[in-house]
């Protein structure tokens, strides 16, 4: 008979709805508590989840109810902090919201933390688990475009914030390559902010990753131009792979029609939940383990590094604070609109304030 894993979140905002959801509908989970310093959180959360025991102290939730999994669905800044605190608490399973962090140091801490503790540490990039990126990663590895050659994607909302998902995506097609360097300019003018962490206003980038393989990433440089971070496009020798969360386009590299398919959707959030538990198991390395998202967090901070040292930043980046608040307060990027403003300020509830982000020492 198969064993029954025990789940709980930290955090009940929206994303730990989407974690609720994804462990109610795997098998071998039984999702039993939540925990929110908010009481209006948790007290929303005891209505979209009828049945949990909800806790104002993810500690005490965690001695009480002894979790398997725990989710850690909270605002940047306090990945790291709670990710390393669950981690000394000796949680089996740890699945953390992306960005993996704000810093790279906070990065190394949280994998640190977890492997003296044994706890298995998964980043959730859950659009690893999307139908259409799996089978655009096995159209590449089949060579149905040839070699592959160059990556695009288009994003909104920080490089953090979407930028993860398309960069982690971009890796995960290719086979997990090791970024080599980047060169990157961006542009912060407003005083904006996202979940409590500076963003930029737009910005655009060039990875390259061992093998030779180039990939363009661009942030709001045409405020009405495409913006996906459940798709990107791969060129390659002999055609081209363009997909989203649904749908992937084949191109013929001359006069070829171009193929659609549209794969049967597999549920990500249910998909990452399901290999915690396999993993768990020893069953296979789950596809968002931390050490496959850190090269992901390396090239985002790369981003930020390239501007300050104004030129190609070859990885790796040497662990730091959080380059674009170096590059803010000191002057490089002065703000020239005063007023702050967070673009998910629309999150907050009433009396609550966003986290800061603080450098470890």
């Amino acid at each position: 008979m198969s064993s029954t894993y025990r789940a709980v979140i930290i955090g009940c905002g929206s994303i730990g709805s989407a974690h609720a959801h994804g462990y109610l509908g795997a098998r071998q989970i039984e999702l039993v508590a939540a925990a929110d310093v908010h009481p209006g959180a948790r007290a929303d959360f005891q209505q979209r989840f009828p049945g949990l025991r909800l806790y104002a102290d993810y500690g005490e939730m965690i001695a009480r109810e002894r979790p398997d999994l725990v989710s850690i669905c909270l605002w940047h800044p306090l990945h790291a902090e709670v990710t390393v605190a669950v981690a000394n608490l000796g949680v089996p399973g740890i699945l953390c919201e992306k960005p993996m962090a704000v810093d790279l140091q906070e990065a190394d801490a949280m994998i640190a933390a977890a492997a003296a503790s044994g706890s298995r540490l998964a980043i959730a990039h859950q659009r690893r688990f999307l139908a259409t990126w799996t089978e655009v990663k096995r159209l590449i590895a089949a060579g149905a475009i040839g070699q592959p050659l160059m990556l695009w994607g288009g994003i909104c909302d920080g490089i953090l914030n979407w930028g993860t998902h398309v960069i982690d995506g971009m890796r995960y097609v290719l086979g997990d390559p090791a970024p080599e360097w980047v060169i990157a300019q961006v542009e912060r003018r407003t005083d904006r902010y996202e979940r409590g962490i500076r963003i930029e206003d737009r910005c655009a980038g060039l990875v390259r990753f061992a093998g030779g393989v180039r990939a363009v990433l661009e942030m709001e440089l045409e405020k009405d131009g495409p913006a996906n971070a459940g798709g990107f496009t791969v060129f390659g020798s002999e055609g081209s792979l363009r997909m989203d969360e649904r749908q992937l386009v084949i191109g013929g590299a001359h006069t070829s029609p171009d193929e659609i398919r549209e794969p049967e959707y597999v549920d990500p959030h249910v998909a990452q939940a399901e290999e915690m538990v396999a993993w768990l198991e020893g069953q296979v390395e789950h596809r968002g383990r931390a050490e496959l998202a850190r090269p992901t967090q390396e090239v985002l901070i790369a981003f930020y590094e390239s501007v300050r040292q104004r030129g190609l930043v070859r990885l790796p980046v040497t662990p730091g604070p959080f380059p674009l608040d170096d590059l803010v307060e000191s002057g490089r990027l002065p703000v020239e609109q005063e007023g702050r403003y967070d673009i998910r300020q629309f999150l907050l509830r009433p009396g609550a304030e966003a986290p800061a982000y603080r450098p470890r020492r």
